[in-house]
């Protein structure tokens, strides 16, 4: 899920700062999973295409495609279809034994509200594959800082899961425990937040085409997440660096 959130600041604060087509690579510093304490390097992709009611964006995760319509000033809301993250239980030393999540399909929809230097969004998320579950995520921005060529944007995010979402990512069932390399205890998470983030993204544009977006993010377990025995680390930080070819 941290990663899903990495890709989602990245690329939108690119496409807030200039409402222009991109695409675009970057390179993501990640935990292996929430709350662990081991580290990984993630390629970003970094994409922005709309015509229309269409788009090709992140929301709430990987880059989706999906219809959008403008409610009135200021206001959007659409429905979207993308992929996510999975989490193999051989990547890390915790979740040895355990079952592996696998890289699957989502739906959802999102509103956002959009006045001048602001920005509220709130998107749900759902997992296509039975008992992964869904989570909602409610988003703050403000541009802190604009110069000809540079940006700086602030934001703060939250992330509220249901009951399986929260199993599927934070839980041990017995069986996993009893097969758990780590010595894990049986663990049942419910729903609630579980998580709350606060970010800053610098983009630097290079030339007419050409812009590097640096994106800084410190993310904090809550609730049953915090508490579940895979967490080693309750708060990570994260980064990512990229370029992104508009057009």
């Amino acid at each position: 899920m941290i990663s899903a959130l990495l890709i989602t600041l990245a690329g939108k604060a690119q496409a807030d700062d200039s409402n222009a087509n991109f695409i675009g690579l970057g390179v993501g510093a990640v935990p292996v999973y929430e709350g662990s304490r081991e580290y990984r390097a993630l390629p970003v992709p970094l994409i922005n295409y709309e015509s229309g009611s269409f788009f090709v964006s992140p929301r709430a995760g990987l880059p989706a495609v999906g219809l959008k319509i403008d409610l009135g000033p200021d206001w959007t809301t659409g429905a979207f279809v993308g992929m996510a993250l999975g989490r193999k239980a051989d990547d890390s030393d915790r979740t040895e034994g355990l079952d592996d999540i696998d890289f699957h399909a989502t739906y959802g929809a999102f509103i956002e509200w959009s006045p001048g230097s602001y920005s509220v969004m709130a998107a749900y998320r759902q997992a296509a594959r039975s008992s992964y579950g869904g989570t909602l995520e409610l988003r703050a921005t403000y541009e802190a800082w604009r110069a000809t060529n540079n940006r700086l944007t602030l934001g703060a995010s939250t992330q509220w899961a249901n009951d399986d979402a929260m199993q599927t990512w934070f839980g041990v069932t017995p069986s996993q425990a009893a097969r758990s390399r780590a010595g894990l205890e049986a663990y049942s998470p419910t729903s609630g937040f579980k998580s709350v983030a606060l970010f800053g993204t610098w983009v630097h544009r290079i030339d007419a085409r050409w812009s590097a977006v640096t994106t800084l993010a410190v993310n904090t377990l809550l609730g049953d997440a915090s508490d579940s025995p895979l967490t080693e680390r309750k708060t990570n930080v994260f980064a990512n660096v990229g370029v992104i070819y508009a057009f």
